[in-house]
């Protein structure tokens, strides 16, 4: 196993060890697991549908305007 050191604020130093806390661990086991979460969502294929479905909405979409106007009509 390695060792890093990262500098961090002392603000999210805190937030870091009163998390790890509150779930029973301490600091440095709770961000190795939670690295070892992320390498395996983005190590997962998507599945297939999801990549079927990319590129239907255009880019240039202002989605949280779509939503607005869409609740506005759906609640007039």
């Amino acid at each position: 196993m390695s060792t890093l050191t990262v500098p961090i604020p002392d603000e999210d130093l805190e937030f870091l060890r009163a998390l790890a806390e509150r779930t029973g661990t301490s600091p440095e086991a709770f961000i190795a697991k939670q690295t070892r979460l992320m390498r395996e969502r983005y190590e997962r294929p998507l599945h297939p549908d999801v990549i079927k479905a990319t590129g239907v909405i255009k880019g240039d979409v202002d989605a949280r305007k779509e939503y607005l106007d869409h609740m506005e009509r759906k609640h007039a």
